[in-house]
């Protein structure tokens, strides 16, 4: 099914967008409302304290992580059966492995941003830079807590539209008109742009691209191995998963680090063991299609361990040095 994802900073009119753009396309749209209008059908009320709202492992916001859990399979089982535009909720990060989906980021400056929220809400200047630094501090905690990713990172979508020099109607076409040109049906052989498929993997990306890490924990297991002194490459191949009845590739997985002299592929995870099903899930399937390579998990709390030893190891030369 098609997929258009949009993430939008506060006060750039992404919410109109958004609606013009599923209009265009015929596509449902997904924003909150139809969140919640969605899961109340199955007796599923939001947390009073908004599900954007967490504040990691407190045992009294157990009752959002269930809601984001369960919002996420919501979304899931939508995309399943119908074709969607989701405006934030992050829907770039949920379908990142999903080549067919088309990610937008909405942007605009600061000052633009707040002259939008004045005259849209009738506020004064104060007011309304307070409310876009709140807005902007709980996407950040969002994204953070949730996917344990940089909410300002550009680097998952595949188009960045600057709202300052144009208007929504003309945003709305330029996504539109964008989508009908990526969901333009392609052979499983044509790659991205500077790569070649060969048994079913992408070639590496270049040097400007890893050197951008998506998640903070990423960049400091590269320190590690810097550390240690182990060569490494940074999601150096593409893994094709899972293609549909024309051939079209629907599924394909990253690992982040190649370990060049082990001969092993790394992924990393900071999730919950919960949460963490789906990477489980498709390393499984990598290993069957691809049984000659070798690729390890490593979880929450084996990240943590390795950390842990990392500080110790760290502070002991450092100590040698005085």
């Amino acid at each position: 099914m098609g997929v258009i994802t949009i993430s939008r900073e506060f006060g750039c009119g992404g919410e109109t967008i958004a609606r013009l753009v599923a209009e265009k396309t015929q596509f449902l749209l997904v924003n909150k409302e139809t969140i919640i209008q969605g899961l109340n059908e199955y007796g599923i009320e939001p947390p009073e304290e908004g599900f954007e709202k967490i504040i990691g492992g407190e045992e009294s916001n157990q009752v959002v992580q269930h809601y984001v859990e369960a919002m996420h399979d919501y979304i899931y089982d939508l995309a399943i059966r119908k074709n969607l535009v989701i405006l934030g909720r992050g829907g770039s990060i949920l379908f990142r492995d999903y080549p067919p989906a088309l990610h937008v980021r909405i942007i605009a400056q600061f000052s633009h941003r707040v002259q939008r929220v004045m005259k849209v809400y009738s506020l004064n200047a104060e007011t309304a830079v307070k409310l876009i630094k709140e807005k902007d501090h709980n996407k950040r905690q969002y994204y953070r807590q949730v996917f344990d990713v940089n909410w300002n990172n550009t680097r998952p979508y595949d188009m960045v539209l600057n709202k300052e020099k144009m208007g929504l109607e003309d945003a709305a076409d330029i996504i539109a008109a964008t989508y009908r040109i990526h969901a333009e049906p392609r052979e499983v052989k044509d790659g991205p742009a500077g790569t070649e498929i060969e048994n079913g993997i992408l070639e590496p990306l270049t040097k400007e691209e890893a050197d951008k890490f998506m998640h903070s924990s990423e960049e400091e297991f590269a320190h590690m191995l810097d550390f240690y002194r182990i060569r490494w490459e940074y999601e150096p191949k593409t893994f094709l998963l899972e293609w549909d009845s024309e051939g079209n590739i629907v599924e394909a997985f990253s690992p982040d680090f190649y370990l060049v002299d082990q001969d092993l592929y790394i992924e990393l995870t900071t999730q919950k063991p919960k949460q963490a099903w789906r990477k489980n899930r498709k390393i499984r399937r990598m290993k069957e299609l691809y049984p000659e390579i070798n690729v390890r998990l490593i979880d929450k709390k084996g990240f943590e361990s390795l950390l842990k030893k990392h500080s110790l190891d760290q502070g002991e030369e450092e100590g040698e040095e005085v």
